[in-house]
């Protein structure tokens, strides 16, 4: 009966070791997935096609949600095709998703202030100083410090939304590089 019992228990964990690493293995193919559509959208954004990286981007944030790569990238399409009030909903979106990224707060500070928007703008500014300071990140600390200086700078009466063809400060993320580039 003992010998019974123990071959059942040890049947039940194996099936439990199976299913969690059939679970594994669809997360893992999921965020390489994601990464190969991060990774068409730069060929799509070398070749001038705006709406396939957007679909891409979108479609690899559907697959893995949980990859800020694909976020940042399409806030930098959004700001670089001066839709700033929708980067701003957007990165919005994201810095919730990501509370902990610097990054997106950063270029959720400079689309609310292209957008117009200051306080909006200010506020997003001064987290992501304190996210990049937690971090021990001085560098982007300080360039985040210095968009946070320049917003509170800014007398409210000539805080003005941004018109087409006016270049959003430092496009680019915090760190200065795309969001495909790493350290």
């Amino acid at each position: 009966m003992k010998k019974t019992v123990f071959i059942l228990m040890a049947v039940l964990i194996l099936a439990g070791c199976q299913q969690q690493a059939a679970q594994q293995a669809e997360i893992d193919q999921k965020k390489d997935v994601g990464h190969k559509l991060i990774l068409k959208s730069f060929v799509d954004l070398q070749n001038k096609d705006l709406k396939s990286a957007i679909m891409d981007l979108q479609t690899s944030m559907k697959i893995n949600p949980s990859e800020p790569e694909a976020y940042l990238l399409l806030g930098q399409i959004l700001l670089k095709i001066e839709e700033y009030d929708h980067a701003a909903d957007f990165l919005d979106q994201a810095a919730k998703a990501f509370p902990d990224n610097g990054t997106i707060f950063y270029m959720l500070s400079i689309s609310n202030k292209m957008a117009g928007k200051k306080l909006p703008a200010v506020l997003a500014a001064r987290h992501s100083v304190e996210i990049f300071q937690a971090q021990q990140d001085n560098a982007n600390m300080l360039k985040s410090a210095a968009l946070l200086h320049e917003l509170i700078d800014i007398p409210d009466e000539q805080f003005t939304p941004a018109k087409k063809g006016d270049v959003p400060p430092a496009a680019g993320n915090a760190q200065g590089k795309t969001a495909g580039q790493t350290k």
